[in-house]
């Protein structure tokens, strides 16, 4: 017997695709259990392993816009004390006009000051 065209047919409901939501289901509650154990890790580092401590040597300021270089010995100095050198930067850049002898039109001289980071590991007293 043929279903008249006025019927709707049922919807299939296969094994398979019950099987596919069964799966969708327990990987879903299976992710959010783990993301949520996760989460109550705390972020400090493992117990023994001390965190870090850093510091910078600067350019200093000795008058309006007038600045000193780091001393190189205090960069020497520095890793003498155990503290690693990681980073080197422009500071402070400056432009200056400076007009020398003979010369009519000024030039343009540009100073870099630099700035100069280190870190070593913190040394914990137990």
């Amino acid at each position: 017997a043929m279903p008249s065209p006025d019927s709707t047919p049922e919807p299939k409901r296969s094994s398979e695709s019950v099987m596919r939501k069964v799966w969708l289901v327990s990987f879903a509650a299976l992710a959010a259990a783990a993301l949520l154990v996760a989460q109550r890790e705390p972020l400090a580092p493992p117990r023994g392993v001390a965190p870090w401590e850093y510091r910078a040597l600067l350019p200093q300021e000795i008058g309006p816009g007038v600045y000193r270089q780091v001393d190189w010995i205090q960069v020497v100095e520095m890793g003498n004390q155990g503290w690693e050198l990681v980073s080197v930067t422009p500071f402070v850049i400056r432009n200056d006009e400076r007009k020398y002898k003979g010369e009519e039109n000024p030039r343009v001289v540009t100073q870099n000051y630099l700035a100069y980071y280190f870190k070593r590991q913190r040394v914990r007293s137990e």
